[in-house]
């Protein structure tokens, strides 16, 4: 394998591992809020009506099947399953599931089973209601359940599916998916074990919601309430406020406590802020813009105060740069000349001792820049806040990639919007990179050169290949990511390039 060739899987290597690395941060989703998040993708596959007369008028339509007047707790409720062929409409997760299963060869159940499940579910979710609601609602009120009642009772408590307990070490704690068993084994004693999800379609079931609920990290916030757009309907969730305690509870990890919840609270109070602390302001996105716009100011001003020290010595390098190029210029032959590779090391260190530089300080921007990187990404990643509302028609949970190719025929949802973000990102993350590197090679340009010298020509070349390897992976984490990070990554490389431009102006002008 020719060596430009083993560079560039290293550098893929290293890229592919600094992007893993940022996600490494505590999910801070709850059990419960985790439980929401199945719900929001996976509500079921019924629709609810006030009487058996509209029920039966809905049946007329194509995607309307199995009608059903039934009894939840007692109480009468006109049942109909959306159904368009073998997909069930009101859940694409659902259809996707069964996709799956039938590629595993894996017995799919019928449309009675899920009616039969969502009839429990609701009950379940009435149940509970009736309990903590005694105080909060008209005596009566659970008396007749219409469309409305119910919508409500599944939006507040329809998550209760895939809640649970379960004993750990003596005691009482939330899992998924408890209730959601004890459900299958009820269904299967009153219908029959042979009309119930078999154990294969279960875990191919559970497999897939939990991989997509995994993506989402958005239960970071300071005040309670709904946040984010999650299934096909876009449904916000309750998301409960988290404390510093809860931070530092998440794994034992340092980076949340200190940075995570910082940070988010941070973005949640600038966003606040601009909304007037009204919630219903965060509808057009432009306090999360601000808040985005703000918070990556501050927090990139104060990695820059943190490692200020660093970072001018990083600059004095590239001033010294003209003077290094003309130590290389005499050792040609450094590359493969011992001799000549040691005298270039003793005149560099030399010219470095001069000049009070060390060149191991790159090592240590890195070392102070890269945690505070994986926190700030884990907290924006996090930020309930930001995975709320639009702007200019772009949901700002949904990736770029997504509102690119998932539009209907007409092009709408905010297409160009994610397009020209896009594009605005790609374009700063190249002149962030790509200036640096410019500028330096126009003061070696300078330099008169006595001679070739591989040896630097192979550091070049190594660097050049670094830079676009991490250019491609950070343009690819700007299609999958949520369009809010997109607009955070954007407004980090406009930071970048602006700190390398005045600083290297700052040298300049002492230089001259």
């Amino acid at each position: 394998m020719k060596k430009v060739h083993k560079l560039g899987l290293v550098s893929f290597a290293i890229a592919l591992g600094a992007i893993v690395l940022s996600g490494c941060t505590a999910n801070f989703c709850s059990v419960k809020e985790k439980s929401r998040l199945l719900f929001a993708v996976e509500p079921g596959v019924s629709r609810y009506f006030d009487s058996e007369a509209e029920a039966n008028a809905a049946k007329n339509e194509e995607k309307y099947t199995y009608p059903v007047v039934t009894k939840v707790d007692g109480i009468d409720v006109w049942q109909l399953v959306e159904q368009d062929g073998e997909k069930y409409t009101k859940s694409n997760q659902l259809s996707s599931v069964i996709e799956a299963a039938k590629k595993a060869n894996l017995v799919i159940p019928g449309a009675n089973y899920f009616a039969h499940l969502d009839r429990v579910v609701l009950g379940e979710a009435v149940t509970y209601a009736k309990t903590i609601e005694t105080t909060n609602v008209s005596e009566g009120y659970f008396d007749h359940l219409d469309r409305v009642k119910v919508e409500r009772i599944l939006t507040d408590y329809g998550y209760l599916k895939y809640f649970g307990t379960e004993t750990k070490k003596g005691k009482d704690v939330d899992a998924l998916w408890t209730i959601f068993d004890r459900m299958n084994r009820e269904i299967a004693l009153e219908d029959g074990i042979e009309h119930v999800a078999n154990a294969d379609f279960i875990k191919i079931y559970k497999s897939t919601l939990e991989t997509t609920i995994n993506n989402s990290r958005a239960c970071i916030t300071s005040v309670d309430g709904n946040y984010g757009a999650y299934g096909q309907d876009k449904i916000s969730i309750k998301v409960d406020a988290k404390n510093w305690g809860y931070a530092w509870s998440r794994g034992g990890a340092v980076i949340e406590g200190l940075i995570v919840y910082p940070v988010s609270c941070l973005v949640d109070a600038i966003a606040y802020g601009f909304a007037g602390h009204n919630p219903a302001n965060f509808s057009n996105g432009v306090p999360q813009i601000l808040a985005l716009l703000f918070a990556t100011i501050i927090v990139r001003l104060f990695i820059f105060l943190v490692s200020f020290k660093s970072t001018m010595t990083q600059q004095k390098m590239t001033q010294l740069q003209p003077e290094l190029a003309k130590i290389q210029a005499k050792y040609p032959n450094s590359n493969t000349n011992p001799a000549q590779k040691q005298r270039l090391a003793q005149e560099q260190m030399a010219l470095y001792k001069k000049h009070k530089v060390n060149p191991l300080s790159s090592l240590l921007v890195l070392v102070i820049q890269f945690p505070i990187f994986i926190g700030v990404w884990g907290a924006m990643t996090g930020n309930a806040v930001l995975s709320t509302g639009s702007f200019l028609g772009l949901n700002l949970s949904t990736s770029v990639w997504d509102a690119l190719t998932k539009v209907n025929p007409v092009w709408s949802g905010g297409w160009w919007t994610a397009l020209v973000l896009f594009l605005l990102m790609a374009v700063a993350q190249f002149m962030a990179m790509k200036v640096p590197q410019w500028i330096q090679k126009a003061k070696a340009k300078k330099v008169a050169r006595l001679g070739k010298n591989p040896a630097q020509q192979q550091q070049n070349r190594t660097m050049n290949i670094v830079s676009w390897v991490m250019l491609i992976m950070i343009i690819f984490m700007g299609f999958t990511l949520p369009a809010a990070m997109g607009f955070y990554w954007f407004v980090g490389a406009l930071v970048s390039l602006a700190q390398s431009l005045i600083t290297n102006a700052i040298f300049s002008r002492k230089r001259k």
